[in-house]
């Protein structure tokens, strides 16, 4: 048996409150449902096109509003990057469904949140944005996510294939330029990223060529249109990075194939423009004998790059420019620079600059000898 509910005595005013309140409350939902029914969300496709335009052909099949005020899903959704040069190989995203949710309630409070969910292929990649007048914040948890939807293109020069476990979180203050406007301060910026491929991840897809740039003008030549570079198998890969005091690091990178060996630095000092900010690293690899035995062009393609080999018996390519455009060169760096010839396992002697010494002085003078006393004149005796 129910006990009854007690409701407790209001008086005339608090009645008139709670009546009024309640007329409100009922409005405000009522307003919610319509506008999320009203709201012209191919509108916001258009919009979405349009601000992409610049660097993407954006195709998107089809919208569907939610039940639920401000969800939103973006069915069939294709970016397509155009290439800066005529020969560059444009990367292709396809997300199957992207779900938007914004939070309505936050709004009242002057933070505009918004929640993403991409599914790519059986992977999704979730988002958390928070924008508010101090910061940018920004999680990104994806699991399953396939390679190929990332832009690993721009910092390795190849595609990249497999599933990967990924984590990013980002915290972006805000701040005044000289105009008065608020924008995103790079500089200040705090976060980290952490990258895990489990298995069956591959460096390039038998397609895509690795673009170098070489000091000799001969060998440049050579390699102008590319290097061809089958593909490359990779039983493991964890990657970690960390953005800290306006600088971007490459904290981590740990792989294991039977194809060779590889290894990475790179930083980033951060701009205000992001793209102008200038890249500093460096690509050290090799076939292995097993690459050699299975795929022989493509251990001849690794071998042939123009990329030098330094003093750790592998190949060697610099990381230079901006980061909108990142330059890879054909010269000796990172820690292999720093070894050994005779010895590749240890690290070289030092090469400590010595200030020269002044040259010598002249000698002090010496006196001058002391002058010879004349020989004095013998007069030969008289004859008698």
């Amino acid at each position: 048996m129910a006990l009854p509910v007690q409701l407790p005595n209001l008086g005339p005013r608090a009645q008139k409150i709670v009546r009024y309140g309640g007329f409100a409350l009922v409005g405000v939902i009522a307003f919610v449902f319509a506008f999320q029914a009203t709201f012209p969300f191919d509108r916001v496709r258009d919009k979405i096109v349009e601000a992409l335009a610049e660097k993407y052909d954006v195709t998107i099949a089809s919208v569907e509003r939610g039940i639920l005020p401000g969800r939103v899903y973006f069915k069939a959704v294709s970016l397509r990057s155009r290439p800066t040069k005529a020969d560059d190989t444009p990367s292709v995203t396809y997300i199957e469904q992207l779900e938007v949710n914004v939070g309505i309630f936050a709004l009242l409070h002057g933070t505009v949140s918004v929640k993403l969910d991409a599914k790519l292929g059986a992977g999704h990649l979730k988002t958390a944005l928070a924008l508010s007048n101090s910061s940018t914040q920004i999680e990104v948890i994806g699991e399953d996510v396939p390679l190929a939807s990332l832009p690993t293109r721009d910092f390795v020069g190849l595609p990249m294939s497999g599933k990967v476990r990924l984590n990013v979180d980002l915290d972006l203050p805000n701040t005044k330029n000289k105009a008065g406007k608020v924008q995103p301060d790079w500089t200040k910026a705090e976060g980290n990223l952490e990258l895990a491929c489990p298995a069956g991840c591959a460096f390039g897809d038998g397609k895509s060529k690795l673009k170098v740039a070489l000091k000799n003008r001969s060998q440049q030549a050579m390699v102008d249109g590319g290097i061809d570079i089958g593909k490359i198998a990779v039983d493991s890969m964890t990657v970690g990075a960390t953005l800290k005091n306006g600088k971007l690091d490459l904290t981590k990178l740990e792989t294991k194939s039977d194809d060779g060996e590889l290894h990475a630095d790179f930083s980033m000092t951060l701009t205000q423009d992001l793209g102008s900010s200038p890249v500093a690293g460096c690509l050290r690899f090799r076939g292995s004998d097993s690459l050699l035995k299975r795929e022989p062009k493509t251990h001849a393609a690794l071998s042939t790059t123009g990329a030098p080999v330094g003093p750790d018996n592998l190949f060697h390519i610099k990381l230079d420019g901006q980061a909108r455009e990142i330059r890879r060169i054909g010269a000796v760096c990172g820690q292999g620079a720093g070894k050994s010839m005779d010895n590749p396992g240890a690290a070289a002697r030092p090469n400590l600059s010595v200030t020269p010494e002044p040259p010598p002085s002249a000698p002090p003078s010496l006196p001058p000898p002391a002058p010879t006393p004349p020989t004095p004149a013998v007069t030969p005796p008289r004859t008698p």
